[in-house]
């Protein structure tokens, strides 16, 4: 932390307010990652101690960085909420728990809630999906040391996973779940993601501020043999970006088949 603090300058000569100069170099350490995700910075005491300044200033460039959604607070203190994501997260499967656990946090999983319902209509998002059947909702919040990262909405056939609402899957991947207990193993799926504004009820759960940007994935998966394992919403306040490097012959075969990613 006292690295962090170190980084942080500002003139006191210049115009510019202070709470702008801080909060301009604090995102610039994100941006070059100097500093990483979920490392906890400097209070805002210690900050303005530091900085011989008012802690009036401190505590407006961070409210500034929370609400760019660059900062997580969590009982009093600040933490980095950027991330640069491998493009493997979105191209490919990936396990929430895998991603926590691979940013060097530990990953911990709590079941918020457990009921039989109906499927929303905003998830029927592929024409397979029966909209009638009857739904296991599993609600879950996925932390990285204790901080609540993501919240998900997983819906799973009631017909295939009945009795799956009474057990205890806490502290453990869904899908590994799923294979040892009923035999169904994740083989393919379809992925659909989107930027979204913070829920009242989400922005509760992630102690984070309402309508503030955050990224859903709504999620298919089905079975080695074809049949429908879930649909799921997940919903994280992460501020990540990736990026993807594609070579020549992909270039071309985009360009000919008239897809044009932006």
């Amino acid at each position: 932390m006292k690295v962090i603090m170190e980084k942080i300058k500002i003139d006191k000569r210049q115009a510019t307010p202070y709470h702008l100069q801080i909060s301009y170099a604090v995102k610039q350490l994100l941006i070059d990652q100097q500093v990483k995700y979920m490392e906890k910075l400097p209070s805002i005491t210690e900050l303005a101690n530091y900085l011989e300044i008012n802690e009036t200033d401190v505590k407006q460039a961070y409210h500034r960085l929370l609400v760019e959604n660059l900062l997580h607070s969590e009982q009093g203190e600040y933490y980095a909420n950027y991330i640069n994501f491998s493009s493997d997260y979105y191209l490919k499967v990936s396990k929430l728990y895998d991603i926590i656990k691979g940013l060097g946090l530990t990953p911990s999983i709590k079941t918020l809630k457990k009921k039989i319902t109906s499927l929303p209509s905003t998830l029927a998002v592929d024409p397979s999906i029966d909209p009638l059947e009857t739904y296991i909702l599993l609600k879950r919040i996925y932390y990285g040391n204790d901080i609540p990262l993501a919240v998900m909405d997983i819906y799973l056939p009631q017909t295939s996973f009945s009795g799956i609402d009474a057990m205890n899957f806490d502290e453990k991947p869904l899908y590994e779940a799923i294979y040892f207990t009923y035999g169904k193993l994740l083989s393919s799926g379809r992925r659909l993601m989107s930027v979204v504004n913070l829920s009242r009820e989400d922005a509760k759960i992630l102690n984070s501020a309402i309508d503030i940007a955050s990224y859903q994935v709504i999620s298919v998966s089905r079975d080695q043999h074809g049949k429908l394992i879930d649909v799921s919403r997940s919903i994280s306040t992460m501020n990540q970006y990736f990026e993807v490097d594609f070579d020549e012959n992909e270039i071309k075969q985009i360009t000919q088949n008239h897809f044009f990613y932006l």
